[in-house]
């Protein structure tokens, strides 16, 4: 498995990729682990050992320098770092028909570079679709539409998906925007749509009152609403801010926890909204051990993605907050996966970007009728559990290993 992120790096991607990891050693697989330092909001002192075994996965680390993730910039060093280390390596290793590359897209061209290399040691490879790629840089405003590089990129991330034994998508939207990619060329078997996860033991649903975090942050009281995870610019907070005008001295309390490029926007645009502490807070990322119980310190979990990222991605933070037994308020367009997982468990609501109107009604609803709002944490939970767990989902892939 070839991923940037990876234990103990704090990024959603790292937590997904250590679990199918060691979840595919435990189900049998000999599983190995190219990555790099952790450099992902993961504090200081963090470095790890070159190599080492983790729960019986032999992991390797990058050994270049590489830098705490703070800006594009940093982050643009980091992956071209990471690319031309990981491609030296896998080029010098000893070639070995048997083996089988698992790569994630999180890293923009990384998939390309490892389909040749791939092709260059006669391997196999697996390609699971986190980002889609030249599409989020699109959206981003970084690449031109139907431009030059957007063109030569969009060909080569096709050649990449033709060569691929597995395809990975995690979602259904996405699912039709690889094949729309591809103008429907690509064998449909060889796509299997395999939701992310949350760990079903690590996040259980705790009420406020028995919940310390609760407590010593003073969210027992306030309809609180929660935002946990990265806040970066394909995360629209900025209604969640524009939002939470309409609940001052309403007893509603907006929660944003996190890091990320966007995050001084967002606190400065609360400030020019004259956003007090008691109606928005913020908060750093919490220590891995406090997350079962930051998570579901509130009333509400929010999904949040910014509008033309329809199938670019798939948020894995849907899956955490319906872990936690909270009702979801997805802000996304009806179509994107997003909406559609949440309407099918009638697990919350899910309303547009920038449609105020609607959140408000939406956190009314629940405010005024707590056993409708009971009914829908209790919905997310019991969708949770039948269907995005970690068991499912790397049992999943371990079926998709074996069988193909």
């Amino acid at each position: 498995m070839v991923t940037e992120y990876f234990h103990p790096d704090t990024a959603s991607t790292g937590q997904l990729m250590t679990d199918l990891a060691t979840g595919l050693q435990e189900r049998g697989l000999d599983m190995s682990v190219y990555t790099s330092q952790p450099n992902y909001h993961s504090g200081e002192n963090q470095k790890q050992p070159y190599s080492e075994d983790y729960n019986g996965v032999s992991v390797r680390r990058i050994r270049a320098p590489q830098v705490r993730q703070k800006s594009l910039l940093r982050r643009l060093l980091n992956w071209t770092v990471f690319i031309i280390w990981m491609t030296v390596v896998l080029l010098l290793e000893t070639p070995d028909k048997e083996r089988e590359l698992i790569f994630v897209s999180i890293t923009p061209l990384l998939p390309i570079i490892l389909t040749a290399t791939c092709k260059i040691k006669g391997w196999e490879y697996t390609y699971i679709a986190y980002d889609l790629y030249p599409d989020q840089a699109v959206e981003l405003g970084y690449v031109s539409r139907r431009g030059i590089i957007d063109r030569i990129w969009t060909w080569l991330t096709v050649w990449s998906y033709r060569g691929a034994k597995n395809i990975v998508s995690n979602g259904p939207i996405m699912t039709e925007r690889i094949m729309a990619k591809s103008h429907h060329s690509l064998n449909a078997e060889k796509i299997s749509l395999i939701h992310n996860w949350a760990d079903e033991d690590f996040i259980k649903p705790i009420e406020k009152e028995d919940n310390w975090f609760s407590r010593e942050h003073g969210l027992v009281d306030p309809f609180t609403v929660i935002y946990s995870g990265n806040i970066g610019e394909f995360h629209d907070l900025e209604t969640v801010v524009r939002v939470a005008t309409r609940f001052k001295d309403k007893k509603v309390k907006f929660l944003i926890i996190g890091e990320g490029d966007d995050k001084q926007n967002i606190i400065e645009l609360a400030r020019d909204l004259d956003l007090g502490q008691d109606t928005i807070q913020f908060l750093p990322y919490q220590p891995w051990d406090d997350i079962p119980y930051s998570l579901t310190a509130g009333d509400v979990s929010i999904v949040t993605v910014r509008k033309g990222f329809e199938g670019v991605c798939v948020s894995s933070k849907l899956y955490t907050s319906m872990a936690v037994g909270e009702p979801v308020l997805t802000i996304a367009q009806p179509h994107d996966d997003e909406s559609i997982l949440t309407d099918m468990f009638n697990a919350g609501f899910h309303v547009k970007q920038g449609d105020l109107d609607s959140i408000e009604q939406a956190i009314n609803s629940w405010r005024r009728d707590p056993e409708f709002h009971n009914e829908q944490g209790r919905n997310a939970r019991v969708g949770f559990e039948e269907n995005f767990t970690k068991r499912h989902s790397v049992d999943n892939y371990y079926q998709m290993l074996s069988d193909s």
